[in-house]
């Protein structure tokens, strides 16, 4: 096959399963958002009970359906260096189930993993039932998928091809599979866009663009970067801890604790979010006025939150959860220097966060521009990221990173 020809099949194949991607993760998200809203519209008593069920149902599929594992992302990860494919598609609806259960009952980790990983499984199926678009390497269609699902879940398409081709190395990028992940990336934003329309995800005054904001902005980084040190060691210790014992009784204590945290944020005026889409906390660190204790509470809860998921054996990812904990401390920065541009320092927080922790920083970047639908924080985005980076090292999240 001519070079041509190879490069137009991996173009259609990648906006093959850059549609079907899209649909198949705008499906699970609307599922997920109409039971979410109908658990906290509940009783204050039904989501603590909800979580400990949905972590029990989750143990469940994952041991009888869903090939025993709750990786997502990981899956993704792995298989990209991988010489030749080895996920096993009909492990996918169990692994899919349990992500609605743990999503579904307000387990605070995020939607983009169970998204990457459909995109895997798709990809997988696509190469194998239609051989003529899988030209070339295995993993272009698994890039291509993969930008898709981000694309798709956080209405960002360029946020979407870079962590496809980001988030397999620490340092460097999966370049030769540029053109598969934009248009996986393009499909699915637009498979998405068919159905839900496009809007930004959180409204932020408009910034101007200063020295002392960049200045601020460098020192945030510090701050965040040292936070995202704890926040990772505390996520490897669940991940460690995710593979030992017997997975019911993890699963209900995880369950227990989730609840435990949910009762304390109930408690001190936090409402529900110890559990739920982190989207929230980074609208609430934005608006009102906030108590640094209460600041500081949140934030212990939501860097908790998701490590308890994990070691409970839940089926998520870290993207959205790794943003909410750097908002919080975005807002607290905010506070200390008296700043009044507190949605800046937020969001900028939550970029430093996510790109740190998951050693994606321009992922991180480009996606908070699109987030907020402001092109100028891309500068005081690069200063705090970059700085968070460097702070943090050659540590991430994501195990299954190669250098």
């Amino acid at each position: 096959m001519s070079v041509r020809a190879t490069t137009t099949a991996q173009v259609v194949g990648a906006s093959s399963v850059g549609v079907a991607t899209g649909l198949v993760v705008l499906a699970l998200e609307h599922l997920v958002d109409d039971v979410l809203h109908e658990i906290f519209e509940a009783p204050v008593w039904v989501p603590a009970l909800t979580v400990v069920a949905g972590g029990l149902a989750t143990a469940g599929l994952v041991r009888l359906i869903g090939g025993g594992s709750s990786a997502t992302t990981e899956v993704y990860v792995e298989e990209v260096h991988q010489p030749s494919p080895t996920i096993d598609p009909t492990n996918a609806p169990g692994r899919l189930a349990a992500a609605f259960t743990t999503l579904g009952s307000g387990a605070p980790l995020g939607l983009e993993g169970p998204a990457v990983y459909t995109g895997s499984a798709v990809a997988t199926v696509l190469r194998r039932r239609v051989p003529a678009l899988a030209a070339g390497p295995h993993n272009v269609l698994l890039v291509a998928a993969a930008a898709a699902g981000i694309a798709t879940v956080f209405k960002a398409p360029a946020a979407g091809a870079i962590f496809a081709l980001e988030v397999p190395y620490r340092e460097r990028l999966a370049g030769e599979r540029v053109l598969a992940a934009l248009f996986g990336s393009a499909t699915g934003f637009m498979t998405m866009a068919a159905f839900d329309g496009v809007k930004n995800e959180l409204e932020v005054p408009l910034v101007e663009l200063t020295y002392g904001r960049a200045a601020l902005a460098v020192v945030l980084g510090v701050v965040v970067g040292a936070a995202a040190i704890g926040v990772i060691w505390l996520i490897g210790q669940a991940g460690r801890l995710s593979g030992q014992g017997s997975p019911w009784i993890r699963a209900l204590v995880a369950g227990g604790v989730l609840a435990g945290l949910y009762g304390i944020g109930r408690g001190i005026g936090a409402g529900s979010l110890a559990l739920r889409s982190g989207n929230d906390v980074i609208n609430w660190a934005v608006d009102g006025d906030h108590a640094v204790w209460l600041l500081v509470a949140v934030f212990g809860l939501r860097a908790a939150g998701p490590a308890v998921s994990i070691a409970g054996g839940g089926v998520g990812g870290l993207f959205i959860p790794l943003m909410a904990a750097g908002a919080i401390v975005g807002r607290l920065f905010a506070d200390a220097a008296s700043a009044e541009d507190l949605a800046l320092y937020v969001t900028i927080g939550a970029a430093a966060m996510l790109g740190a922790g998951y050693a994606v920083p321009l992922t991180a970047v480009v996606f908070i521009a699109e987030y907020t639908g402001q092109a100028t924080l891309i500068v005081p985005g690069l200063l705090a990221v970059t700085v968070a980076k460097l702070v943090v090292g050659a540590r991430s999240v994501s195990p299954a990173q190669q250098p």
